[in-house]
């Protein structure tokens, strides 16, 4: 590999996208070439150190122990249905201390959203049932239904007119 070739590789062969061939024949052209290893040394003086260290040979019989290794882990491991309590013992302080805060957070909100949209009090609910009957009455002069007796004619007219259900209360 000539010089040229090998600066313009030396980006690819950072970050791994070299096919082996072209790999080999980059680090064989880095051991032999002094300025395209003062190059490879200006990108990233960490390449330059890697380069230049052999590696070292794998024992015999690694792979099979660590494939052997693999496989009796993953017999030992047991499929376990997720549970609230196991996740509190296994969280680490911090989750422990966020998860409180979301607790009491949710529960102001919903205090405080409850608090707003609570129902209102009887009188309250009389009250406007009234201040309607009195608009409607106004509004289409009908001041003569007021004293409708409930279940009668006119006491439905004047729950069509206020949106009441039934009779008047």
């Amino acid at each position: 590999m000539d010089c040229p070739t090998a600066q313009t590789n030396l980006s690819a062969y950072l970050r791994g996208d070299l096919p082996l061939d072209q790999r080999s024949a980059l680090v064989a052209h880095l051991r032999g070439c002094r300025i395209c290893l003062v190059r490879l040394a200006a990108v990233d003086p960490l390449a330059s150190v890697l380069v230049q260290t052999e590696t070292p040979p794998v024992p015999s019989g690694f792979e099979r122990r660590v494939l052997a290794a693999a496989r009796s882990r993953r017999s030992q491991v047991v499929a376990v249905a997720w549970s609230p309590l196991r996740w509190w013992r296994m969280a680490s302080a911090p989750m422990h201390a966020a998860a409180a805060a979301v607790l009491v957070v949710g529960l102001a909100a919903g205090l405080a959203l409850g608090w707003a949209a609570r129902p209102a009090t009887r009188q309250a609910q009389e009250d406007s049932q009234a201040m309607a009957l009195t608009t409607a009455l106004a509004a289409y002069n009908l001041d003569y239904l007021g004293d409708a007796p409930g279940g009668s004619l006119a006491d439905s007219y004047l729950a069509l007119l206020t949106n009441r259900k039934g009779g008047r209360q």
